[in-house]
Formats: C-alpha cells, sequence, structure tokens
C-alpha cells in the first residue's frame, strides 16, 4: 500500500504522492503542510473582515499554481510586493478599509505587482474597464455613440468594426455601459 510522500506521514497515499489532506492544502494553498499558523504571524482579529479576504486571495492569485486564474496573475510575473506579502497590517496600513462594501482591489497598471502605488479600491466597473483584455475606452465610447446617431451605423456594424459583441454595443448606446458623467468622466 503507498502512503503520502510527506515524512512523517503514514496516511494513505490519495493523490500526486500526497494524503487526502496534504493533498487539499496543496490545491487550497499551494503547500502542502500549511497550517493555520501560516497565515499572519500578526495578531490583529480581523481574519474574517473583507479587507483580509482580499489580501488573502491577492497572495493566492501570485502564488498559488494551482489557482485557477494563476496565469493571469503570477503566471505573467505579477508579484506581491515584500511590503505586503507576509503583513495583513502593512496591507491594511497602505489601503485603508474598503471605502463601500462592495470595493475591489484594482492594480492601476494592469502589468504591475501588487505595491502601495499601483493599487486602489475601485468599482466593479472600474476595475473590468482596467482589465489587460479590454477593447473599449472611454474616447472609443463617445465614437460608438457618436456613429450610431448619424444613423448611418447599425449596432452590429458597430459590433464589426470595433470587434465588440452587439449586445454590448446596444448597451453602451442606451447607457446601461460605460456610463459619462461630467464630474468624474466616468461612472457605473
Amino acid at each position: 500500500m503507498r502512503i503520502c510522500k510527506l515524512e512523517g506521514c503514514e496516511n494513505k497515499h490519495f493523490c500526486k504522492g500526497y494524503c487526502s489532506k496534504h493533498y487539499s492544502r496543496l490545491q487550497r494553498y499551494g503547500d502542502p503542510v500549511y497550517t493555520k499558523n501560516d497565515r499572519d504571524q500578526e495578531s490583529h482579529g480581523m481574519y474574517k473582515t473583507p479587507e483580509y479576504k482580499t489580501w488573502e486571495k491577492i497572495k493566492m492569485r501570485c502564488s498559488n499554481k494551482n489557482y485557477k486564474y494563476y496565469h493571469r496573475y503570477g503566471g505573467r510575473g505579477i508579484v506581491v510586493c515584500d511590503h505586503w506579502l507576509n503583513s495583513f497590517a502593512n496591507f491594511l496600513d497602505d489601503m485603508g478599509p474598503k471605502p463601500f462594501p462592495k470595493a475591489q482591489i484594482d492594480r492601476i497598471d494592469n502589468d504591475g505587482n501588487y505595491e502601495p502605488e499601483n493599487c486602489r479600491w475601485a468599482t466593479n466597473a472600474e476595475n473590468n474597464r482596467n482589465r489587460s483584455n479590454n477593447k473599449l475606452t472611454i474616447s472609443k465610447v463617445k465614437e460608438i455613440r457618436k456613429l450610431y446617431r448619424t444613423g448611418n451605423f447599425t449596432q452590429r456594424k458597430l459590433g464589426k468594426l470595433y470587434g465588440i459583441n452587439q449586445t454590448t454595443i446596444g448597451k453602451i448606446i442606451r447607457n446601461k455601459n460605460w456610463i459619462i458623467t461630467k464630474q468624474s468622466g466616468v461612472a457605473g
């Protein structure tokens, strides 16, 4: 009978040489010997807060090769700065609490690292606009609306012209997506 490949563990082999306990830790944390004491050596009592969960997720995106979207973060060379990597308190000092309940962490330069100078709290819409695969800019959105108002372009033609599906073009035209305000230039 095969047993777990970790020294000192006598549990039955489950997958990739590990028992079910160690394989589960490998899948979840990227480390088969992870323990709760590894989480954060600081005592701050904020383990269940949204900010702490955000901090944990950014570390997982960049370091856990088993994470579903690792290829979009750590796989592209994105890392968490040393200042934040092992200190939730430093992360919270730099970012502050979430300014509103659904705030998301956003990297200003999408090819940059998770570090104080490159991160901000953002709305879902702001975060989505900053994605590396986003094809639109504010000027393109204004152009789409202007062209549609001329009557010479259908939603389908605009979709083909800008490489965007017709449904998205319709939402842009009806101000359901990319709502532009005078004060900030852009809103949800």
